[in-house]
């Protein structure tokens, strides 16, 4: 994701790469998300004997922050001189976020919890952003700029697909009045 937002900085200002590379971040931190809440939370929970709640709480507010960055990116406009900025706040929030489970909640974690129970938890997260790439497909056909609740949604599902995608898609266009509603 940090990859993707570096690239979109490298990018000149109308470049329509910008608001593609920008739809992908959007979908890995959607991933990323789902991921953490589904998974890692309540690992941390189980097996943290000390400050998981804290822990766990600041995970989901890192998490929330980029998330709320994200969807002012979505909706500020490539030209504008507050997307640049934007992007660049949400790369600090990354990083932050991206450090804080490398130096607190995975360091704990490993100590706390059995190398089987870690590889399940890999696995896990590796399911999450296995359902992401499915959706990916859609999110890069999508003509609207406010992807990323409607990925987070879902994602939320445990049987998240390309299809509860398109029904929400469709569902929105039905509510802007841009299509009729076939109830698919």
């Amino acid at each position: 994701m940090q990859r993707a937002l570096t690239e979109v900085l490298e990018l000149p200002a109308g470049e329509p790469r910008r608001r593609e590379r920008l739809k992908g971040a959007a979908v890995t931190l959607a991933c990323h998300a789902a991921a953490v809440e589904r998974h890692l939370h309540h690992a941390v929970r189980r097996y943290v004997p000390d400050d998981a709640d804290w822990l766990v709480q600041q995970e989901a507010t890192d998490l929330l922050r980029a998330e709320e960055t994200m969807k002012d990116l979505e909706f500020t406009d490539t030209n504008s001189g507050e997307f640049d900025p934007l992007v660049r706040r949400l790369l600090v929030r990354i990083r932050r976020h991206g450090e804080g489970k490398e130096s607190e909640v995975f360091p704990r974690l490993r100590t706390a919890a059995s190398p089987g129970v870690l590889a399940d938890l890999g696995d896990a997260v590796r399911r999450v952003e296995a359902e992401a790439a499915g959706l990916r497909v859609e999110v890069e056909g999508c003509r609207r700029r406010d992807v990323i609740d409607r990925l987070l949604t879902a994602l939320a599902e445990q049987d998240a697909s390309p299809a509860m995608y398109q029904q929400a898609e469709q569902f929105d266009r039905f509510l802007t009045g841009d299509t009729e509603w076939t109830g698919a």
